[in-house]
């Protein structure tokens, strides 16, 4: 792709509501606290977000907007080139729409995807710290055939079995966040009947020596994703054979570093899937540009941002019909900024044209 030039940034602070509590077995979100960027320059515009999550990212939205602050007033419209991690992963992602706009390409087109793309629902617990039943049919009657449940300790093999057998059209995978621990090997071994088609991240994120040895006692195969923040993590669990499947996020990477690092991956004979952080419809559009590319040929939990969120920051905003994402045939990442939406839950905002 041509690369965009960069003369003006612009960037908000978002307050975006939910519209149901999402819990995992480290968070429970009522509401997304992003970082919109907007790069401009060569005639267009490039659109990303950071979106860290609370007890699943090491960042955090605001101290990412006080890091930003610092960047534009030293640098300018240059700091693109001094941040790093979700703040990266945003400006990478605006570099993408920008340079597929300036291509007067979609972005999907660029990235190998497809025009439409399988969606995938996570789905919360309950406050039992079981899957969230109530959510899992909403899902399946909105089309979703594809969903990964999130679990903890307190979810038996029985409450797994239970869903499954309620809903055989789905297929699903789970999601421990790191909750379980080697005191769990009996849960996991039960886990392990069930028939799921992965079970993601069981163990603490550092403790590689823990998921080789649960792939070994365990048929379901095993992937990895807050074990996997940077390239050298993904080196270091290649390296210790301690996952069959790993989780990449554009949210985390951007979107074309997150293709290099999937095709990188599965030349070592691993699988990778592809993730996402709960982000607003400007993040979510630069998933699903490259949810379609076959090289993620695990199922993934790409949703419609409409299942978070009633007033999202784009148009049209995503949605599913019959399980499926469509993306609109237009240049860049597809869907246009609803700038009423971004204004009305923005609750701070930048400008290198203001800063000089």
């Amino acid at each position: 792709m041509e690369t965009a030039p960069i003369e003006q940034i612009r960037a908000w602070l978002i307050d975006l509501p939910m519209v149901r509590p999402f819990a995992s077995a480290r968070s429970t979100l009522g509401n997304r606290r992003i970082v919109v960027v907007c790069t401009e320059g060569g005639g267009v515009s490039g659109w990303g977000e950071a979106a860290p999550v609370p007890g699943h990212t090491i960042e955090d939205a605001d101290g990412i907007w006080t890091s930003l602050e610092t960047l534009l007033r030293i640098h300018g419209s240059g700091a693109p080139a001094h941040v790093a991690g979700l703040l990266a992963a945003a400006f990478a992602q605006a570099a993408d729409d920008a340079s597929a706009k300036l291509s007067n390409q979609p972005l999907w087109r660029i990235l190998d995807g497809a025009p439409q793309v399988v969606a995938g629902a996570a789905i919360g617990v309950d406050e039992s710290g079981r899957p969230d039943t109530a959510d899992i049919g909403a899902a399946a009657l909105a089309g979703y055939r594809q969903m990964k449940l999130k679990i903890t300790p307190a979810c038996a093999a029985e409450d797994l079995r239970r869903v499954l057998d309620e809903h055989p059209e789905v297929s699903f995978g789970a999601d421990a966040n790191g909750s379980f621990t080697r005191s769990d090997r009996a849960a996991l071994e039960a886990i392990d009947s069930v028939g799921l088609a992965y079970l993601e991240q069981p163990g603490s994120p550092l403790d590689l020596a823990f998921h080789r040895e649960t792939r070994r006692h365990l048929q379901t195969p095993i992937a990895l994703d807050e074990s996997v923040a940077d390239s050298d993590d993904i080196i270091r669990v290649l390296a210790a054979d301690a996952a069959d499947v790993i989780n990449l996020k554009t949210g985390g990477l951007g979107a074309s570093r997150a293709l290099q690092l999937a095709q990188s991956i599965t030349s070592e004979g691993v699988g990778v899937r592809l993730g996402g952080l709960i982000e607003s419809g400007v993040g979510r559009a630069h998933a699903i540009a490259l949810a379609g590319n076959p090289v993620f040929a695990w199922p993934g939990d790409i949703a419609a941002s409409d299942r978070y969120f009633a007033d999202d920051l784009v148009k049209p905003q995503w949605r599913a019909s019959d399980g499926m994402l469509s993306i609109p045939d237009e240049p860049g990442i597809g869907v246009t900024i609803d700038r009423r939406a971004l204004d009305a839950h923005s609750v701070a905002s930048l400008s290198t044209v203001e800063s000089g």
